[in-house]
């Protein structure tokens, strides 16, 4: 980024009885970057928690004293007035820029029509707990755009591109499901399945009507986006049925994304399912006498038809694959087979590291050089981890139904199928969200890694969570979305929606991955 200047997001409080969710508020004042005190050109806020109105950072070049602006409602229809902000000293309000650095500033307004409270804090103080205003740390240029940019922000953005893409009104600390209803409405047969279910087949509370009204709401019957008039659409219904159905989205806290791909894929199959006896998660033992579980081909075939028997959705067809494990006694040397089904894969980034890293050193040397190890590993690290061999021995020993003891056992883990969908979460960890660099693909070749090579083992990036905080529970979800369509790339950051003009540079090169949305490849 080569374009340098002083930033302000302005920040607005309004109550109930002066705006509803779906009014426009603006911020107009006497300089061209706020419109020269014309309505027509004013700088239009976003609501992201009614009654709280955000304007996105605007670029100041000028180096002013200082500047007077006002915040105006526009009416729902030309029948009505603009309402400005009127105050009983007669004066606007005012800011003042002579005494600023470069960077990036907030400028916190209080209320609609109350111009006393206004606070304004940098960027170090706000993402770093400080509280003192006389107290602006002056950092580097370089150093404020890079955080910027973990903002979710990019001069692109700021300048806002026209797209024809729709996003999602954040309605009180809802980006991470935002983020996570971008990925799934962008996977092609999902949309078209949804499009052509049947709503009286559903019951009123169920997520699957929900689904159907979203995708209804933003693609047309030929699969294109619809226009919409503000171009966002407010996802209320869905935040009520998951608030309904489970306790943990119950508050209006910020949850974690991963939370709610694992509740849209079981509450979706379980509504959806129509095999008669219901298992949502697929995890047959048959180590009690039921079937040799040493006879691996009788173990696959019991399993094959149990679970065909018991999972019919379009989630089992789109997201649902096999893993199998197997385990050897070090002393009888049988081998058991477990398959088990799979609907996302965990990566642990933290342990893949140290797994890369330890295969090409001895204890001693490993050990020794544990803190200057690379933060660094790649997406087929991830793979390689996940299929590496597990020694169960000392304290982790496990119990042979042949031997009847506890005995050193090995245990390793291989992808029998892969799913038409892959979901990956990239685990980071509390603490150390960005101590781990991680080189994802846009297109994945899982040959090595999948067992049965004809289900299909070539993939394409669909959608890319990332996430800016120390933990999921906090900080703010974004989501890079493939259009299935055009194959065109947009970001979704709630109901800001712009253009990814470069995906190698803005979205490979920069984009810090917690969940990757990968699509099969038609062979």
């Amino acid at each position: 980024m080569s374009e340098k200047g002083l930033f302000l997001q302005f920040i607005l409080e309004t109550n109930h009885k002066e705006t509803q969710p779906g009014q426009e508020i603006y911020i107009v004042g006497e300089k061209e970057e706020l419109g020269d005190w014309k309505p027509e050109k004013a700088i239009k806020l976003n609501c992201v928690k009614h009654p709280k109105w955000e304007s996105e950072p605007i670029p100041f070049k000028k180096n002013y004293d200082k500047v007077e602006y006002k915040y105006i409602i526009m009416p729902y229809n030309n029948d009505k007035k603009i309402l400005w902000e009127e105050f009983s000293d007669g004066k606007n309000r005012e800011i003042y820029l002579s005494n600023k650095t470069e960077g990036y500033y907030f400028v916190n307004d209080g209320e609609f029509k109350n111009k006393s409270t206004q606070k304004i804090i940098s960027l170090d103080e706000k993402y770093n707990g400080e509280k003192d205003d006389n107290n602006i740390n002056n950092k580097k240029i370089d150093d404020f755009y890079e955080d910027l940019k973990d903002l979710g922000n990019s001069l692109e953005e700021i300048k806002i591109q026209d797209t024809n893409k729709i996003g999602l009104q954040n309605i009180g600390s809802t980006c991470y499901m935002n983020a996570t209803l971008q990925c799934f409405i962008h996977i092609s047969k999902f949309i078209s399945f949804f499009k052509k279910l049947n709503a009286n087949t559903l019951s009123n509370d169920s997520l699957s009507i929900s689904f159907k009204n979203l995708i209804d709401h933003l693609w047309n019957e030929d699969l294109s986006p619809k226009q919409l008039e503000n171009n966002y659409y407010i996802p209320t219904d869905f935040r009520k049925k998951i608030a309904n159905k489970s306790p943990l989205f119950q508050n209006d806290e910020a949850n974690d994304a991963k939370d709610l791909v694992n509740f849209i894929i079981m509450t979706l199959h379980e509504e959806l399912n129509k095999a008669n006896n219901n298992i949502i998660n697929s995890n047959f033992n048959f180590q009690n006498g039921m079937i040799d579980q040493t006879n691996q081909k009788l173990v696959f075939q019991t399993f094959i038809n149990e679970f065909r028997k018991n999972n019919q959705s379009i989630i089992s067809d789109l997201f649902y694959a096999m893993n199998l494990s197997v385990t050897q006694c070090n002393i009888c040397k049988k081998k058991l087979y477990n398959y088990q089904i799979y609907y996302f894969l965990v990566f642990p980034l933290e342990e893949v590291r140290k797994f890369k890293y330890q295969k090409n050193m001895n204890n001693f040397q490993f050990f020794n050089n544990m803190n200057n190890l690379p933060n660094e590993v790649s997406i087929y690290d991830c793979f390689d981890y996940e299929q590496k061999i597990n020694y169960m021995i000392g304290q982790n020993k496990m119990y042979c139904n042949y031997c009847k003891f506890n005995n050193d056992c090995i245990m390793s883990t291989t992808l029998v199928t892969g799913p038409d969908v892959l979901i990956l979460l990239l685990n980071r960890g509390k603490g150390i969200q960005f101590n781990v660099k991680i080189n994802f693909v846009e297109y994945l070749n899982l040959e090595k890694y999948i067992e049965i090579k004809n289900t299909g083992f070539n993939y394409e990036l669909l959608g890319v969570i990332t996430h800016i905080g120390e933990s999921g529970q906090g900080g703010h979800f974004i989501a890079y979305c493939r259009d299935p369509f055009t194959g065109s790339w947009s970001k979704f950051n709630d109901a800001i929606v712009t253009e990814v003009k470069s995906f190698q540079n803005e979205i490979l090169n920069f984009a810090n991955p917690y969940l990757l949305f990968y699509q099969k490849l038609k062979t």
